[in-house]
């Protein structure tokens, strides 16, 4: 009995958050692998994998748009100056399928823009 308890607390804790849910100053992990295009090195992609660590800093809605934008500290970050280019993520396991736009900005910043109506899925995140 404890085992079967054990391993759904395992399975409940490996579940993607929604983005609702996700709390300022929380460490989470990205829950799928993202490539971005780097900016100044033309078109070289920097890859961030699976499991890999960011801490939620802000939440900001862009009402007039319909957008909220998520900005997370990435902690493995290759270098504070590196930027990339905004590409259209589709989060895995959302149906219908939830797109999100995804950049990386100056002192390792991940931008996550997500549109107001898809609050309540799944984010990118554990």
């Amino acid at each position: 009995m404890r085992l079967f308890l054990g391993l759904c607390l395992l399975s409940f804790q490996l579940q993607a958050v929604s983005w609702n849910d996700l709390e300022i100053s929380n460490q989470y992990k990205i829950n799928q692998q993202l490539q971005l295009r780097q900016i100044e090195r033309s078109g070289s992609m920097l890859e961030i994998s699976a499991q890999e660590s960011f801490i939620l800093k802000e939440v900001i809605g862009l009402d007039m748009i319909n957008v909220s934008l998520y900005r997370l500290q990435y902690k493995n970050c290759p270098g504070p100056a590196m930027k990339t280019e905004m590409e259209i993520i589709a989060v895995k396991n959302t149906a219908p399928v939830v797109e999100v736009g995804a950049q990386l900005e100056e002192n390792c910043m991940l931008e996550i823009f997500i549109e107001s109506r898809d609050l309540m899925s799944d984010s990118l995140f554990e």
